[in-house]
Order: structure tokens, then sequence, then C-alpha cells
């Protein structure tokens, strides 16, 4: 991972430089930590030393940083230590958004924000560097896609670059070409025989969650509708299981969730399509709106629904997940935990 250990003593020198502040990174010790953690560092003052456990988030935007928020207040209930954000560059927005919600921490700029016993220090409005990083891995939609398909079936890495390609929707070149870098990045793991395993699914998980909302869902995005007459909501969805049921489409969303977990009131749902989606609008008497709760998206590569045993077609755990988490909503993120728990950490153990 150069392009993080760059990341990360680029962001250690501008907390060195800091009066009165002394750094002192460590080494993660043999003992059960969050596997989102990176590494400690000991932030010390006149006034205090404090430990952070820090995770390297390279990319957080306006967009993207409600997920990181969610991810860091459920990573920091698992840890004893103070859990520090080290990142490339922060708008004014996303600072405004982790401020809010104490979550500290420092971007290559000197943007800057510390809140312990050691100091309290604001630092905003540094302008990006004009240093470029050139991680190997841009990520892109059809990364993305790969991506989703190793979550998901961790052991397809033992099957044929064709049969990753496919499940991905993606060519064989885009594929070899991803996995190359995802070892590089440390994500992936080389096997005797050439083959990868999965090196930090939770952190690949991040990854591919941030990635989803920020470059690949923007892609696939089709349009938001609501009903044409207004009528009770358990009517409409009602009527979206019946017609995922005859037209072929998943449940995904608040919907989906609520089906696969039977905890979460759903106010809306995400309809994954393969097929000419207005159709499905019509039949489902929706009109187009940009506040509508019944979302439409397309399906990409082969496998995007999930396996519950149940009747209804409901997109994957992966999918749900990432819906639900990018509301900084204690419901939804309640429910997503419950997903995870039943669903993606069996996967995780697996991989």
């Amino acid at each position: 991972m150069g392009d993080e250990n760059k990341l990360l003593q680029d962001c250690l020198e501008k907390l060195k430089a800091l009066p009165n502040i002394q750094v002192t990174p460590k080494k993660i010790p043999n003992t059960k930590i969050d596997s989102s953690a990176d590494g400690i560092i000991t932030i010390r003052s006149p006034l205090k030393s404090v430990d952070y456990v820090y995770a390297i988030q390279p990319n957080v935007t306006g967009t993207t940083a409600e997920l990181v928020i969610a991810y860091f207040k459920l990573h920091q209930e698992k840890l004893t230590k103070k859990l520090f954000l080290i990142t490339r560059y922060l708008s004014e927005p996303a600072i405004a958004k982790l401020v809010e919600n104490n979550i500290e921490f420092i971007d290559t700029a000197g943007n800057i924000y510390l809140n312990s016993p050691a100091a309290y220090i604001l630092i905003r409005g540094q302008h990006r560097p004009k240093e470029k990083y050139t991680s190997p891995l841009q990520i892109t939609p059809n990364n993305l896609k790969v991506i989703y398909i190793l979550l998901k079936l961790p052991n397809i890495l033992k099957a044929s670059l064709k049969e990753l390609a496919d499940a991905a929707g993606v060519t064989s070149t885009t594929a070899n070409h991803t996995l190359k870098n995802l070892y590089r990045l440390g994500y992936l793991q080389r096997q005797p025989g050439g083959n990868y395993r999965i090196a930090h699914y939770s952190k690949l998980l991040e990854r591919w969650e941030i990635g989803y909302i920020e470059s690949l869902r923007p892609k696939l995005l089709l349009g938001h509708f609501t009903p044409v007459v207004k009528g009770k909501l358990a009517e409409i969805l009602d009527n979206i299981i019946q017609q995922a049921k005859e037209k072929n489409f998943l449940i995904g969303g608040e919907l989906g969730a609520a089906l696969t977990s039977s905890y979460l009131v759903p106010t809306g749902a995400t309809l994954h399509v393969k097929d000419n989606y207005r159709l499905i609008a019509a039949k489902l008497k929706l009109k187009p709106s940009p506040e509508g709760k019944i979302i439409f998206l397309q399906q990409f590569g082969l496998d995007n629904a999930g396996d519950y045993n149940q009747a209804e077609p409901i997109a994957d755990p992966l999918l749900i997940h990432a819906e639900l988490m990018m509301e900084n909503n204690e419901r939804l993120e309640e429910t997503a935990k419950r997903i995870f728990i039943k669903y993606i950490e069996p996967r995780q153990q697996n991989a």
C-alpha cells in the first residue's frame, strides 16, 4: 500500500508541525482489534498523551462523508482507543459533517480536528495540495463490479478469470487488471499456484460501499418515482412484491431490508431491474419524481440476487446494506447492522 503509506507520512508530518505536539506511530499489537484499523498513533501534548487507532480512507467527499461517519461509529463501539481518520483531502462540506459528529481527522492539506484531553485543535479551509497521488487502482464502476463479486463469492478467486469476469459483467482484461491492483493495494494475498485470496474483507467492503455510492450507483440509477395516485404505502409495497415475482426484478433498499430482517418498517424501495424499467413503473402506476421513494437501478453482471430461501426476489445483502448505509440514520443503521451480522459476516469469516 505504497500510496497509502505516503498519504500517512504526509499527514503525520502535518501533525508533527503543530506547536507543542509530539506524534509517535506504533504497530498494532497481536491482539484482537477491529480489522478496519491501519495502525496506532500516540499524540502527546504538555497536557496529556492519547492513543488513537487510525483508519486510512483515501477519498472522503461531501457525498461519502455520511457513510464514513456511520462506519466510524460502528467501529468505535468495538475499540477502547479513540478512532482517527487519515485522508487525502476534505472539502468544507465534508469537514462540517465530520466535526458535527465529532470524528477527529487530518488530511494532507493540513485540515485538522483534534478533540481529546491532549489538545483541542480545529484547522479548516486549507486548500487542496498540488501534488497528485497516483494510486495504482482508480476505482471505476467496472472495478467496483469486480469487487462486489469478490465480496459476494470469495471462492470465485479459485475459478477461471472468465468466470469472474462474466459474473461481474466486465471483460477479462478489466477483471485481471482489477485483481492485480487489489493485490498491490494489499486487499488480496497471493496463494500457492498463483491464485488470490481476500486479505482484508472488511476494508474491501468499505472500499466497495464508498465507491458504490460515489461512482457505481450514479451510473446504475434510472430514476426516482412516486405513485401516480396517493394511497396507503403498505398497498404500494405489496404491489411491488407481487410485480417483482411476475416481472423478474429484485427488491432492495428499505423494502428488501424489511423482507430479510423483519425489523424495519419500510418507507420506500430500491428496485434492481434488467428490462425496460418504464414498463415496470407503468405497471406499478408510478410517475417520475426527484423526491420519490421508489428508486430504479439497472442490474449489472449475473448475480445481483441474494439467497434467502424466500419466495420474494430480493437483491443481495451487499446491495441492500450499501443502500441503507447511505443515510446517517439510526433506524437504517441498526437494520444494516443486523443484515451484516446475519448475511455478510459469514462471507467474511469464510473468505
